[in-house]
Parts: C-alpha cells; sequence; structure tokens
C-alpha cells in the first residue's frame, strides 16, 4: 500500500474533425452517466483540437461554486488522468491558489476561472454548471477555448444524487474557509502520520486485484478524516475497504499562512498490492 496526497498531475461517435482553433459553434454531445466514458471522449477532443494542456475548474451550482462542485470535478480530474495522450491535465491545486487567492474584480465566476487558467498555462479549461433535479444531478460540462473563451464540445453528465453530495452543496468554498480546498490561499498539504494498512476482501484476494483507490478526504484540523468519498474505486469491496481505513489514518493537520490548523479537503490515494 502506498500512500500520497495526490498534487499533480468526455455517448457518441466523432465524427467531426476540427483544429484547436475552432469556428463559431461548439460540438454538442448527448447525455451520460458513463464517467469514463465521457473522459475517453474529451480526451479525443483535447487531441483532435492539439491542446497540449487542460486543467478542470470547480463546477458551479445556480447562485455559488460549492465543496460539492470541487468533489465532482476531482472525480473527472482523475477519469481525464487516466487518458493522458498527447495532453497534460494540470493540477487542479494550480487553479485554487489563483482562483480563490487572487479575485479578478468585477468579473463573473466563469470568467475568473479562465483568467486563472490562463495564469498556469492552460489552453483549455473544462467547466461544469449544476443543475439539482429530483433524483439527480446534471452537469453542463464545456470545453472553453482559454485564449478565446469560445466553447469547443459540450456535454451532460448526469449523477446520482445521495445525502453526501447534497450536504457538500451546502458548503460553499469561500476565501477563508471554513473548508479549503487543495493549495487554497497557501493552505498546506496534509501529511499521515499514522496510516495503516488497508484489509483486501477475499473476492479481491481471490481475483488478485491491485491498483489504486481514490477518495476525497475532508481532514480537519485535529488531523482525522472527518469525511470520506470516493473518487476512484476498484471492485470487489477494495473502494470500502480504502473508505474506512482512511477514516482510521491520523494526519498532520493542514495549516494557513499563519501557521494555524485547518479543515482541508483533498484526494487522496490507497493503494492495494498482493505481497
Amino acid at each position: 500500500m502506498n500512500l500520497s496526497i495526490l498534487a499533480r498531475r468526455a455517448l457518441v461517435f466523432l465524427a467531426v474533425f476540427f483544429h484547436f482553433a475552432f469556428g463559431p459553434a461548439a460540438v454538442t454531445f448527448g447525455q451520460t452517466t458513463d464517467l469514463d466514458g465521457l473522459a475517453k471522449r474529451l480526451s479525443g477532443v483535447l487531441q483532435r483540437a492539439q491542446a497540449q494542456t487542460v486543467i478542470i475548474g470547480d463546477f458551479s451550482g445556480s447562485d455559488r461554486v460549492s465543496l460539492q462542485g470541487a468533489l465532482l470535478a476531482d472525480r473527472l480530474w482523475f477519469a481525464v488522468l487516466q487518458q493522458e495522450k498527447g495532453f497534460r491535465a494540470l493540477n487542479r491545486g494550480l487553479l485554487h491558489r489563483q482562483l480563490y487567492g487572487h479575485q479578478v474584480p468585477n468579473a463573473s465566476f466563469e470568467q475568473a476561472q479562465i483568467e486563472a487558467a490562463h495564469a498556469v498555462g492552460a489552453e483549455v479549461l473544462i467547466t461544469g454548471k449544476i443543475e439539482r433535479r429530483a433524483h439527480d444531478l446534471n452537469i453542463a460540462i464545456a470545453a472553453v477555448n482559454v485564449s478565446t473563451g469560445r466553447d469547443i464540445s459540450q456535454w451532460s453528465w448526469v449523477v446520482l444524487r445521495t445525502t453526501s453530495l447534497d450536504e457538500l452543496a451546502l458548503q460553499p468554498i469561500q476565501v477563508k474557509g471554513p473548508v479549503y480546498v487543495l493549495q487554497q490561499d497557501g493552505v498546506s498539504t496534509p501529511a499521515c502520520l499514522y496510516c495503516p494498512y488497508p484489509q483486501y476482501s477475499e473476492v479481491a484476494r481471490k481475483e488478485k486485484i491491485e491498483g489504486t483507490v481514490v477518495v476525497e478526504a475532508m481532514i480537519d484540523a485535529s488531523g482525522r478524516a472527518a469525511r470520506v468519498l470516493e473518487l476512484r474505486g476498484l471492485p470487489d469491496g477494495l473502494t470500502q475497504q480504502a473508505i474506512e481505513v482512511v477514516r482510521r489514518w491520523h494526519f498532520k493537520a493542514a495549516q494557513n499562512a499563519d501557521g494555524r490548523a485547518v479543515t482541508v479537503m483533498v484526494p487522496v490515494d490507497v493503494t492495494f498490492r498482493l505481497n
């Protein structure tokens, strides 16, 4: 098992070829619940556009940007990382550092994200607009040319609502917390102090499954993971095993610029290896 706090690094067949200097109309695709399929098609668009660098922005709701939008954006980020080919998906923490530390006067959140993406060297910004429906979230995903501000392509990603996602929607991302996101406002990254190995499920051991589960952990000022949610999982019970073990881990809490311990929501990976 190898732990690290990650700080790095889109339902149709594409029959349209276009260059990054695209025309006035964006290419629009249909709805999907398949995150990996969404990431694969997004990768295809980026390759055809000859884009070198892309960054996933925080997704916004009707009136604000919340921890829900950050978590959903992280899920897409880690799916896109699996599809990197001819481009780099930049660390989302770079965007947070610019976006929440250097506010653009009189700018909308969308424009502020474009300015932040430009500042970190991204050619394409992936944005998301969350629409809450009765049983799911409909997220309008767009790939935006940072230089022109125009959409290259658009998708619709549908995610089932859960109690945890609904609760995160009630917590806006603010410049001074109370919950920070990755690399926001100079906040440090938590470090693991006591991190025992996860347990293998019997089925996963029998099937000889190996790999890494990525979770989103809300690590509080005491260094404990107050909330742990899946970003990218593994089958046969390993995702739940990873969630359970991270809940038992003890971290050195993140600190702000004044040296005060603060609560931060960051991706954490839990790697399963058979000995």
